[in-house]
């Protein structure tokens, strides 16, 4: 594959981690407004995000082993068609219960073009440049979590929760033509035609890569950093409506600085990826993590929160998790070539 090619290759998948992302943080601001509408808990409220990653997770058990066999691209398609049409559903929902199947759809099909690209990063680069690759991933990604709460902000302050939904199908549509026509397929390991699907074989490629220990430290890293960004995600909207009173708009431009946090520590380490090892960072992001837990547990028992302290301490939340998540992932995906895929599906 020339050099031009594989970029545009990675160009595409970047956008569908896009898609992803927006999936997860285009309809925060509309939370409360959600809540509102169908007279709601916090807790039931929630979990529009919760079921999301429940799906988000479970499918990953199978798209990154299938894609081994099958392809990166057939199952790249295919997630995002469930992207787009869960959408719709969304957009349509008459109650709570069936904006629930329509969020738990999403998260089955944002899995895909998450972890598949990942997955398509591994086949296209190798060695020093798998860990830039990523590097720059994380930093072209970084920038949909900042904007698209401000943008979810500004739709349903000018329209409704709803309208946040119309944008990702529209979006999810478009990439899905441009995928269909311009990606190939780049993982040359795959089934050939006439090759019979073998389940011992796919048992077998488990097995492998559960048995690398230092893999699995990896994925215990990540689970912590997407943890620490899921519990963030969940309480800002409610804690910046509720407790502060600011409008959905502004809480989408408030909700920024934790992307953009999380953006200038990627920045940070594009920069110092040959002075620094990624396992040093990671034990930086873990040290900041811990000082950000117990920030948020001094506010709580001390019954004392300010806008100012709520924003310091999510920036610092972002810088610790970009620096976990960005070098957990690329740690992990060094040892491994041809199980790229199956790999992947331990990753958020």
């Amino acid at each position: 594959m020339g050099y031009n090619h594989r970029n545009f290759n990675f160009t595409l998948v970047i956008l569908g981690v896009v898609a992803s992302q927006l999936a997860v943080s285009l309809y925060l601001p509309s939370l409360p407004a959600i809540r509102h509408q169908w007279q709601l808990s916090v807790g039931q409220t929630q979990l529009t995000l919760s079921v999301f990653f429940l799906s988000f997770g479970i499918s990953q058990l199978f798209y990154g082993a299938l894609s081994d066999h099958l392809g990166r691209k057939p199952l790249l398609l295919l997630g995002i068609m469930i992207l787009a049409g869960s959408s719709v559903w969304a957009i349509y929902a008459m109650n709570f219960d069936s904006l629930l199947g329509a969020r738990f759809l999403q998260g089955l099909g944002a899995s895909a073009l998450s972890l598949l690209a990942r997955a398509v990063i591994r086949d296209l680069f190798h060695g020093s440049e798998l860990r830039k690759a990523i590097s720059v991933l994380a930093i072209a990604a970084s920038f949909t979590p900042g904007l698209a709460p401000s943008l979810g902000g500004f739709l349903q302050q000018h329209f409704n929760w709803r309208s946040n939904f119309v944008a990702l199908a529209i979006y999810s549509f478009i990439l899905l033509i441009i995928i269909f026509t311009k990606l190939t397929e780049t993982n040359v390991y795959k089934r050939q035609p006439g090759e019979s699907f073998n389940a011992r074989d796919l048992l077998e490629n488990y097995q492998f890569v559960l048995k690398n220990k230092i893999f699995l430290v990896y994925v215990l890293s990540v689970l912590v950093g997407y943890l620490a960004m899921i519990i963030c995600l969940e309480n800002t909207p409610f804690l910046l409506e509720a407790q502060f009173g600011f409008s959905a708009e502004i809480t989408g431009y408030l909700m920024l600085v934790q992307p953009a946090f999380f953006l200038l520590g990627n920045l940070i380490q594009h920069k110092l990826s040959h002075l620094v090892s990624g396992d040093k960072l990671i034990q930086a992001g873990m040290i900041l993590l811990a000082l950000v837990s117990v920030s948020f547990l001094l506010q709580a028992a001390l019954d004392f929160s300010s806008v100012i302290t709520l924003l310091i301490t999510l920036a610092f939340n972002g810088l610790a998790v970009s620096f976990i998540l960005v070098n957990s992932i690329s740690g992990g995906l060094l040892p491994f070539t041809d199980k790229a895929g199956q790999q992947q599906r331990y990753r958020v």
